[in-house]
């Protein structure tokens, strides 16, 4: 019976924290979007100082997650 409990209960964190990332995500997406319009279509440029603290924070963030990020421009 607890058991049961305990993995209804993951089941649920599972699926209450997939949606938050799907709506910041989506919320990231229209975000980049919205820039994008207001600085001519072109993506803003970062300094190599800020590229480094990203980085930094990067490494912090899950891969899997990393690779649903499509916010960043490239670096040049």
């Amino acid at each position: 019976m607890i058991g049961w409990l305990k993995q209804r209960l993951v089941d649920w964190a599972v699926r209450v924290q997939q949606r938050e990332i799907d709506r910041q995500h989506a919320e990231a997406v229209r975000l980049k979007a919205e820039v994008l319009k207001s600085n001519g279509g072109k993506p803003i440029r970062l300094t190599p100082e800020e590229h480094q603290r990203l980085n930094e924070l990067r490494e912090k963030i899950d891969p899997e997650v990393l690779k649903r990020i499509d916010v960043l421009a490239d670096a040049e």
